[in-house]
């Protein structure tokens, strides 16, 4: 009987648990994390991510320490970036881990000053650490074919 009991607790807890995280609050961090762009908040973008987070950014090889995560941010920030996320976000949840992933539209500053559009396909994966989330890995790639 008491093992019974102890499953069932279980269960329910691991139930309560993965039901407290909706896709929308996944989706929201998505957000959060454009529009810290947008608003050009270097220090609320860069603590959305872990300290160990690993980040793959489209024209440099890696950003997997925080001090090169920073710098990318910066350049990044610069561009006065804009994005609009398609309507093909898939949002994973796994407990206290979720992916979100798609494709947008970035609009940037370009190097002679006008807007250019690119088309970026992104995946982020978030930890729940501490009772907030945080991007642990990051994979963000212009499309490699002319559109």
């Amino acid at each position: 009987m008491k093992l019974i009991v102890t499953f069932l607790l279980t269960v329910a807890s691991y139930t309560f648990v993965t039901a407290q995280t909706t896709p929308s609050e996944i989706s929201q961090l998505l957000t959060n994390w454009h529009n810290g762009l947008v608003k050009g908040d270097l220090e609320g973008v860069n603590a959305m991510y872990a300290s160990d987070a690993v980040f793959f950014p489209t024209f440099i090889n890696s950003a997997n320490t925080p001090e090169v995560r920073k710098a990318f941010l910066t350049t990044l920030i610069a561009k006065k970036p804009v994005a609009t996320v398609n309507k093909d976000q898939r949002i994973r949840i796994f407990g206290d881990v979720a992916t979100s992933s798609g494709t947008w539209m970035f609009d940037v500053n370009a190097a002679d000053g006008s807007r250019e559009k690119k088309p970026v396909r992104y995946l982020f994966v978030y930890e729940k650490r501490g009772g907030k989330w945080l991007i642990i890995e990051q994979h963000v790639s212009a499309f490699p074919e002319k559109k």
